[in-house]
């Protein structure tokens, strides 16, 4: 099985164009000249590092704390102290929730959540409370069928909490390790769909308390992406992101300005089409495949 540490570089590889040539091209510069910065400085705002992180990048670059340095190990430091305060991802609870605009690959992220856990040894519910998408409910069923979990549904429901509800209970009183509910897009601007979303949530938390609401971004927004999240979150609760089609995108510094910005952790990238191309967000791996090709010591 391919490592967390070697999917994740390789998912990255466009935004790792836009950002390693430049490191690439300083080496054995003892300084580095405007035209060098202002380089950096396309590349990084490119990647959707954002502005003020870039800003940090370039003084770092220029004026560096630590001499003996090499640039890449300037750039982790920097990243990682402008995030530093910003918790890390805490265990999922057993109901999990996905929501999303439409578009952003949330009932694929759905199904292969799923089969993480499953994989784990852990029993999975699916359920299908996507009650607008005609064929939303039939992906499910191929998804969960192929994954060899538990899906629960009803078509002739047009009340998306209702199916929730139902789904949710369903997967308590036969103490499943996880439920994970697949709810339809919606765009963050309808405050009546917003609502409905509220609803969900509200008869999902009347069962248990052990709820998370996770929101797919697709990377390729870039910044809107962040734009979406706040939207969602003024609505309920989010408590993390996961980022799909990182592999499609040269924007892939994003994940960044969103854990800054939202102050809520990543939980997964999406690198791929297949089942295990949804992958576990790690820091230190996502800042190696943003800078090198190199996937130093791996851990799993």
């Amino acid at each position: 099985m391919i490592s967390i540490l070697k999917k994740t570089v390789a998912g990255l590889s466009k935004t790792r164009k836009k950002i390693s040539a430049v490191f690439q091209g300083f080496a054995g510069k003892s300084y580095l000249t405007e035209v060098d910065l202002e380089f950096m400085e396309e590349s990084l705002l490119g990647a959707d590092i954002g502005w003020e992180l870039t800003d940090l990048i370039l003084n770092e670059l220029e004026n560096p704390h630590n001499k003996k340095l090499s640039l890449e190990g300037r750039f982790r430091n920097t990243v990682n102290t402008y995030l530093e305060g910003i918790s890390n991802a805490e265990p999922l609870n057993k109901i999990i929730i996905l929501v999303g605009i439409n578009g952003t690959g949330k009932t694929t992220s759905a199904a292969k959540i799923a089969g993480l856990f499953s994989h784990q040894g852990e029993s999975v519910s699916l359920v299908a409370a996507d009650t607008y998408r005609a064929a939303a409910v039939e992906q499910v069923k191929i998804w969960a069928d192929r994954l060899r979990v538990q899906i629960i549904a009803n078509e002739k429901s047009a009340d998306p909490a209702a199916v929730a509800f139902d789904g949710v209970s369903s997967g308590l009183i036969q103490q499943k390790d996880r439920v994970i509910v697949d709810t339809s897009g919606r765009l963050h601007t309808s405050p009546n769909l917003m609502k409905e979303l509220q609803k969900i949530y509200r008869v999902t938390t009347k069962l248990t308390s052990e709820v998370d609401v996770l929101i797919t971004i697709d990377a390729n927004t870039g910044q809107n992406g962040l734009q979406q999240a706040q939207e969602f979150n003024r609505y309920l609760p989010l408590s993390g992101v996961i980022l799909t089609k990182m592999d499609g995108t040269a924007r892939g510094g994003i994940a960044v300005q969103i854990m800054k910005t939202l102050k809520l952790p990543v939980y997964y990238l999406g690198v791929g089409e297949q089942v295990d191309d949804l992958i576990p967000f790690d820091l230190n791996h996502y800042l190696n495949g943003l800078i090198s090709n190199e996937t130093m010591v791996e851990h799993d």
